[in-house]
């Protein structure tokens, strides 16, 4: 800063009078100026709104103020005479001057806002509060979304899982098994009688195409019936209690040889509790086929019966909560050649419990007989189109 700055500057606000040099300022009258000789009178107000200061002159009066610290002299008095004379202003210079003297807000020139610029004001207030009533209705209504949830999900919590026992595949009554040793000969009962509720047909086709993409979009219900592992309705299944939980399946001679056979014990919600698989001959079932081997509890030309657990009661599932053994699932799986349009491709059953109460609750049937018994399994029935299904089977 020069010393000639520095001097001005030191004695800028050293005048004692409270009376604005621009307080008797003669009001001017007539009409608007040329924007040339309204610089000139705002060059002359602010001379003499310097009141004798030592003035760094300069011809823009834009560059007078700013050279000269000008600005800093405008009070309420000096901004009233300024407008005063800004009302003979152009346009453009009552913009250019309104924005300097606000420091860029040119609501605030000029002494109070108008009525109008009130009114705005008001009304964005308005609106802000409006806002902030949403703002708290909606984070009370939050919570209290918040809040019935928690109390739902305390109430479901807090609630037994529902009894479906009702619905659950139950065995009629433990048989006796004669043991001698450790050695099981024989297991006592009458021979094995399907219940006619408890026995179900393949009567379903799942068929999934090779190739990309989602497989819900590749599935197809018409194929034809020389590419099913057995055609559509002429195998059925029941459920028998017999040294545990069996599946008797039923069909036309030799309908089981070569074939895969998988049993799936699940809930009603279809979640397994097992799953059994019978590959006949090796190659027989699909790669990567799940499930555990299965144990042949008899065999004959149209017969062919699986072990598979079936829990009496309810079950503690792995994920949490409890389960019903309720349908059983079978399937005569093919495997489809390398050059097989097919990727999936089987005919499908469920066996399922109806539901009912009380006395009308319906049991697996018990049999008996011992290993190398001949025993007739009779479905009764019109189960199967040809008729009724049944065989004899050799007891392993």
């Amino acid at each position: 800063m020069s010393e000639d700055l520095r001097s001005r500057r030191a004695a800028f606000f050293r005048k004692g009078s409270r009376t604005s040099p621009v307080a008797d300022q003669p009001r001017p009258t007539g009409g608007r100026w040329s924007e040339a000789e309204a610089d000139r009178q705002i060059r002359t107000f602010l001379i003499r709104l310097a009141d004798g200061r030592q003035l760094v002159h300069r011809e823009d009066p834009v560059e007078l103020l700013r050279e000269n610290d000008l600005l800093l002299l405008f009070g309420p008095q000096e901004e009233e005479a300024f407008a005063e004379l800004a009302l003979r202003f152009p346009d453009e210079t009552v913009t250019r001057w309104a924005t300097l003297l606000s420091g860029g807000d040119r609501t605030e020139a000029f002494g109070p806002r108008s009525r109008a610029e009130r009114r705005d004001e008001a009304t964005i207030l308005r609106e802000l509060q409006v806002g902030v009533r949403k703002r708290v209705a909606s984070v009370f209504l939050l919570l209290v979304a918040v809040g019935g949830l928690v109390v739902g999900a305390r109430a479901l919590l807090s609630t037994g899982p529902e009894d479906r026992s009702d619905r659950a595949l139950r065995f009629a009554g433990v048989a006796d098994v004669v043991r001698e040793g450790e050695q099981v000969l024989a297991v006592e009962g009458g021979a094995p009688v399907a219940e006619p509720v408890l026995v179900a047909p393949a009567d379903r086709v799942v068929a999934v195409l090779r190739g990309d993409g989602p497989p819900d979009d590749r599935i197809r219900l018409d194929v034809p019936a020389a590419e099913l592992p057995v055609p559509v309705g002429v195998v059925a299944a029941t459920v028998f209690e017999h040294r545990g939980g069996q599946v008797a399946l039923v069909g036309p001679d030799g309908w089981w040889a070569g074939a895969c056979v998988r049993v799936t014990v699940a809930t009603g919600m279809l979640r397994p509790l097992d799953v059994v698989v019978h590959e006949v001959a090796e190659g027989a079932c699909p790669d990567g086929l799940v499930g555990r081997s299965a144990r042949v509890t008899c065999v004959g030309r149209s017969v062919l019966m699986l072990a598979v657990d079936i829990p009496q009661g309810s079950v503690e599932l792995d994920e949490g909560g409890l389960g019903w053994a309720e349908v059983v699932r079978f399937a005569v799986e093919a495997a489809p050649a390398p050059a097989s349009a097919w990727e999936v491709l089987s005919v499908r059953g469920a066996i399922s419990v109806p539901a009912a109460s009380g006395d009308e609750a319906v049991a697996v049937p018990a049999f008996g007989g011992a290993p190398g018994d001949v025993v007739r399994v009779e479905f009764g029935g019109d189960v199967l189109a040809d008729g009724p299904a049944g065989g004899d089977c050799t007891l392993a």
